[in-house]
């Protein structure tokens, strides 16, 4: 009873620092210039790239909410379900989202946590396979920021996320376990249609695969006689809510948005440009490609994987979790634009698809990495950790006191009723804290130009007539 005690109190410590590793950096980013403030407003129908009107209306209600995202599935994109949650915490409020934010960081883990366990849902949490995820998300995600911290950037991929593995979750437990009926009622039936729908209305790059993949599971589960009515349900959710996102009209206005900024959609040059960032992003992921693929090689010439029904269900759900991360990211290529962030989802399915390797390792005592380069891999992580997670505090807090400073200034400014208001730029973080931190801070910054979009969104946020940055 007292190890039982001891161990629920480990977990509990164990999540309070993660939430609260999460949160403080939450706290210490401000809204981003740009798409934060432009958010904050009722969508006006024209490209945000388009400076905004003076009629701009902040949102003060939940009809306004209603009445700009119905705006902006017209004009927009289509991401209405990441959108409308980042317009919900630019009303509230940052300080509420802070919170809810750090939370949901935190449930992300545990839900990788879950699918790596053959997707059980289970609150008899290891303490250390909670840090090893938490680590290789930090480690291994490019563009960790955008999407843990940047509100926008947050509500369009770790949201998301987080809504689509828990809609996966039950089709990777009936995977382990075909006989055992999942779902019993027609609620739950219900349910999951719904969250499919949500699921399905995320992201562009990484909902058609989980498609291809679930309905050919769903197929083969037909013809077993093994599917359950939820599995179809939640299918047909998915394909509606991918048809509700692919199919907005608001898509064609962003892709011309996008295209007008880039040489051209399916130009050579950005095709170069993609494949570029896609390097960048495979190396950032280097190790644990190597790792994943190099294990897949070991147990498929292992003894046991021939003996071993189960061993081989793990092998081809690792495959299938690692062509699907390849493809998420791969098909960026032909992109307008491809951010770092974009390969969010791939990386969490590499992280998930590590997880399972390891779980073989341990269960089967297999050798899928000797004991000396673990020992030589966990003192240079450790290390990248602390120095990195060190380096961004500090260049997070450096930026917070920067921005904190300017509003006052804006603000002060605003009160005495000045037409331009001039404001200095950012001192940037020194390079080598940019390195130490692993590229994992943002970087603020308006223009010179006081009627660039996002330097009129800020004026418009903070009711002043024109703003301007100099160097």
């Amino acid at each position: 009873m007292k190890e039982v005690q001891s161990m629920n109190k480990k977990l509990a410590f164990t999540l309070l620092c993660i939430f609260s590793f999460f949160y403080i950096l939450n706290y210490l980013t401000p809204m981003a210039f740009g798409d934060d403030y432009v958010y904050s407003f009722v969508w006006e129908g024209h490209s945000m790239f388009v400076p905004m009107s003076e009629q701009a209306r902040r949102l003060s209600s939940f009809h306004d909410l209603l009445a700009s995202q119905w705006s902006h599935y017209l004009t927009g994109n289509g991401r209405t379900i990441s959108h409308t949650i980042a317009q919900f915490f630019l009303w509230v409020g940052k300080d509420i989202f802070n919170i809810f934010n750090a939370l949901i960081s935190v449930l992300l883990i545990i839900e990788i946590y879950w699918c790596s366990e053959k997707g059980k849902v289970t609150f008899c949490l290891e303490v250390k396979k909670l840090c090893f995820i938490t680590s290789m998300l930090w480690i291994f995600s490019p563009g960790f920021s955008p999407v843990f911290f940047w509100l926008s950037g947050a509500c369009n991929y770790l949201w998301t996320a987080v809504l689509l593995l828990g809609f996966v979750l039950p089709y990777i437990h009936k995977y382990y376990f075909m006989k055992e009926k999942v779902c019993h009622s027609s609620l739950s039936n219900c349910f999951i249609f719904v969250l499919g729908i949500m699921a399905g209305w995320t992201n562009e790059n990484s909902i058609c695969w989980i498609i291809l993949v679930l309905s050919v599971f769903v197929y083969k589960s037909c013809r077993k006689q093994e599917t359950e009515i939820w599995m179809l349900t939640g299918l047909i959710g998915l394909v509606i809510g991918y048809a509700f996102l692919i199919l907005a009209p608001g898509n064609v206005a962003r892709l011309h948005a996008e295209v007008g900024q880039t040489s051209g959609w399916l130009d050579i040059q950005v095709i170069k440009r993609n494949l570029k960032m896609l390097m960048i992003v495979f190396g950032w992921q280097f190790l644990m490609w190597y790792f994943n693929l190099r294990s897949l090689l070991l147990l498929s010439k292992s003894a046991i994987t021939k003996q071993t029904v189960n061993v081989k269900k793990e092998l081809v759900l690792v495959i299938v979790l690692c062509s699907i991360s390849f493809c998420m990211s791969g098909i960026m290529l032909f992109s307008p634009n491809f951010p770092p962030r974009s390969s969010f989802p791939g990386t969490v399915l590499l992280v998930i698809a590590a997880c399972i390797l390891l779980r073989i390792q341990h269960g089967y005592a297999i050798e899928l990495i000797n004991l000396s380069a673990k020992r030589l891999l966990s003192v240079v992580g450790v290390g990248y950790i602390l120095i990195s997670s060190a380096a961004t505090f500090y260049g997070f807090y450096d930026y917070n006191i920067q921005v904190n400073n300017l509003l006052m200034s804006v603000q002060d400014s605003a009160k005495r009723q000045k037409d331009t208001i001039i404001v200095n730029s950012l001192v940037p973080v020194s390079e080598t804290i940019v390195k130490l931190s692993g590229f994992h801070l943002l970087f603020y910054k308006m223009s010179v130009d006081e009627k660039d979009w996002r330097n009129v969104a800020f004026a418009r946020y903070y009711g002043i007539k024109a703003v301007r940055m100099i160097d």
